[in-house]
């Protein structure tokens, strides 16, 4: 799961349309930088009040260079995923889905 401070569902966590967002995460030691399947992370529109999708998915974009890190001294990965300022006042869900077929994802209220 999601380290803070983003939380999975059933959370909806609450973020700054156009910011960037620290999303940490522990895979239980150091699987390397290339841990996401094609085409992850991603994310898209769902409705605010069900969740449910109602946009198509979209490559997320990164903050600067930042993209993907692992720190061996807390076991954690690091991705900081940039937002876009027009998803102000939508919902989307961020969704990770890893090499080895597994998934988190991760619901987001953009102000």
């Amino acid at each position: 799961g999601f380290l803070a401070p983003v939380q999975g569902p059933p959370t909806v966590n609450i973020a700054k349309a156009g910011g960037a967002i620290p999303v940490k995460f522990s895979l239980g030691g150091d699987r390397g930088l290339n841990i996401f399947a094609t085409g992850s992370p991603s994310s898209a529109t769902v409705a605010c009040t069900s969740g449910t999708p109602t946009g198509t998915v979209e490559a997320t974009a990164t903050a600067g260079n930042s993209g993907l890190s692992y720190d061996a001294t807390s076991d954690t990965y690091s991705y900081i995923w940039k937002t876009d300022k027009a998803w102000a006042n939508t919902c989307r869900r961020l969704t990770l889905r890893f090499v080895d077929g597994t998934v988190a994802e991760a619901d987001f209220q953009f102000k």
